[in-house]
């Protein structure tokens, strides 16, 4: 229950904070299973494993044909057990109407592990998506 009371505050407190931003709320994989959230250059996501959030800093497009676009951002993530840390997510874009995208991306991830099993590791993992604009 504390987990869905987090989420709702931290979604709302997003979404007041960018009100006249272009906003854009789904759900997705990421930390686990959960709410996933876009507002202009900043994701956010608050699943069942954790939250993470990333700013997206270059934005590109394979052509005017091709409906996907890619992005590149920095981010941090918390997990709800097992520490935090910083990733890359590379990332492509797809709208497939006005109000729908889907996203895939990628992301290096430096974990830093926290207590007694204190420990930094190298992965990668990877988050998948919808989201609807308001």
């Amino acid at each position: 229950m504390k987990k869905v009371l987090l989420t709702i505050i931290a979604v709302s407190a997003l979404i007041s904070t960018y009100s006249t931003a272009a906003v854009k709320i789904g759900l997705g994989f990421d930390q686990g299973f959960g709410v996933t959230g876009q507002f202009d250059n900043i994701n956010a996501f608050v699943g069942d494993d954790g939250i993470a959030a990333d700013y997206i800093f270059k934005r590109g497009s394979f052509g005017e044909d091709i409906p996907l676009n890619w992005y590149i951002g920095g981010g941090a993530f918390l997990g709800w057990d097992n520490g935090g840390g910083v990733r890359l997510p590379l990332g492509l874009n797809m709208a497939f109407n006005a109000k729908w995208d889907a996203y895939f991306q990628v992301h290096p991830e430096l974990d830093f592990d926290h207590g007694k099993n204190s420990d930094t590791n190298f992965s990668a993992a990877a988050a998948i998506g919808v989201r609807y604009r308001f």
